[in-house]
């Protein structure tokens, strides 16, 4: 009994205190330490002030569920930077949906063999978004085989513009101008769901645990924020291609050039 109370009399006194500051420090910097750390206090005695609340603090850093109770403690303004921060997935996850979407809707539909006849035109949208569909299907099914470097994330959409430049020139010039054309949309695919898929493996392998579930939401409002300036850029896109090839029935005015 006496060697009891003289536990509990450590434990609540100075040597419990400077006991808790130990445990202190160890959380700070190595979790691991501090679980043997409180450990021991606990084994010692139940009577340090605060030490629930940092065995808590140790099970909501080693539990995943944790990272939606981090990012609550956020204010507004450090979820806006920690959302700006994430500009080296966000800007190709843009660029390449807003290419693909714009060169979609904007040229293939002015396409067509011959491209005077609707009926033509809207053959080849459709047998060129089957094409450009098969191509994201095999590009996103290869994630699980190998991950892109950054480097290569950001070739991707670059690649992806000299895509849309490449079939507005066929629209205008038809330079190349046949169902072989049915490849290069297979290609667009490719590198429109090797962006996405590779974008969001990059951000969970990249990202801390406790804001990677925060990272890959907010990552995908960019690929939105693509097809909508893609959905309004191509609506130009297709007047000015229409106006070029004497094609009728565009729903806005070509802010360019001289109409025929």
């Amino acid at each position: 009994m006496d060697n009891e109370k003289g536990i509990k009399r450590s434990a609540s006194g100075d040597e419990g205190v400077e006991l808790y500051q130990r445990v202190d420090q160890k959380e700070q910097s190595d979790d691991n330490c501090m679980d043997d750390a409180i450990d021991n206090t606990i084994r010692s005695g139940d009577e340090l002030d605060g030490e629930d609340s940092a065995v808590q603090h140790i099970d909501d850093r080693n539990n995943p569920s944790s990272s939606q109770s981090y990012i609550q403690t956020l204010s507004i303004m450090e979820r806006l930077r920690l959302t700006l921060s994430l500009w080296p997935y966000t800007i190709p996850l843009f660029t390449v949906y807003a290419a693909e979407y714009a060169l979609q809707a904007g040229t293939w539909s002015a396409i067509g063999f011959p491209v005077e006849e609707k009926d033509a035109r809207d053959k080849f949208y459709e047998y060129g978004n089957w094409m450009y569909q098969v191509g994201v299907f095999v590009s996103r099914s290869s994630g699980t085989l190998f991950t892109a470097p950054m480097f290569i994330l950001w070739l991707m959409p670059i690649l992806q513009c000299i895509n849309l430049v490449f079939f507005y020139l066929v629209a205008t010039t038809h330079f190349w101008y046949n169902y072989t054309l049915l490849f290069p949309c297979f290609y667009v695919g490719l590198l429109g769901g090797a962006v996405y898929v590779n974008g969001y493996t990059r951000i969970n392998m990249d990202l801390p645990l406790e804001i990677r579930e925060f990272a890959l939401s907010s990552a995908s409002v960019a690929d939105t924020l693509g097809i909508v300036f893609a959905d309004f850029t191509s609506l130009f896109l297709q007047s000015c291609l229409y106006r070029a090839n004497g094609i009728d029935g565009a729903v806005v005015q070509c802010p360019v050039g001289k109409g025929r």
